[in-house]
């Protein structure tokens, strides 16, 4: 899949010294698309995987094959601050499982654009089902009662370009009802 040669890079050194590291020399080199894993929601390693590498002074972030091979090179040179590559690995997609429950016809058909037409270039959407339940009975309930006219429920999972998938990420954290997972990479090879 042509994801535009995206890694997943691992710093080691204070989490301070290393976003500002990071930040200084996006800026410096014009470079818009440095992801912070934390930021973007991007699962790394589990749960405790997550802790230990916290614990052990590992910063992540997603970007560009050719901008980490600079940002490598200038972290080597760097003498100012305590900071190494840890390990840095070629991404070949992302992973985006989400969920989603509405009581209105109208947000239902919002979603459902949202999660069928509106999607960025290179993503697809798998495993997706809906289901969609009129009950004529309950027609003029209120909102927070435990029976609803329409009811439409569903799930399913994105995967595509890891910059598409970062970018819907984004998008779903502002829907009211759709419920986004934690993106996940899927590395190269």
């Amino acid at each position: 899949m042509d994801n535009g040669n995206f890694v997943h890079l691992e710093l080691h050194g204070s989490a301070d010294e290393v976003k500002a590291f990071v930040e200084g020399f996006r800026l410096a080199s014009g470079e818009q698309r440095v992801y912070s894993t934390v930021r973007e929601n991007i699962k790394i390693d589990g749960f405790f995987g997550s802790l230990i590498s916290r614990a052990h002074g590992s910063t992540h972030f997603v970007v560009p094959s050719g901008f980490s091979i600079r940002l490598a090179e200038a972290v080597e040179a760097a003498t100012l601050v305590d900071i190494r590559v840890e390990s840095c690995q070629s991404i070949d997609h992302g992973e985006l499982d989400f969920e989603f429950k509405c009581f209105s016809r109208a947000d239902g058909v919002a979603i459902r654009e949202v999660v069928e037409t509106e999607l960025p270039l290179g993503v697809v959407v798998e495993g997706y089902e809906t289901e969609e339940t009129v009950d004529s009975d309950a027609k003029g309930s209120e909102m927070y009662s435990p029976v609803h006219e329409y009811v439409l429920t569903g799930r399913g999972r994105f995967h595509g370009s890891i910059e598409g998938i970062i970018a819907l990420g984004r998008r779903l954290d502002d829907q009211d009802f759709i419920h986004p997972g934690r993106i996940h990479l899927v590395y190269a090879g």
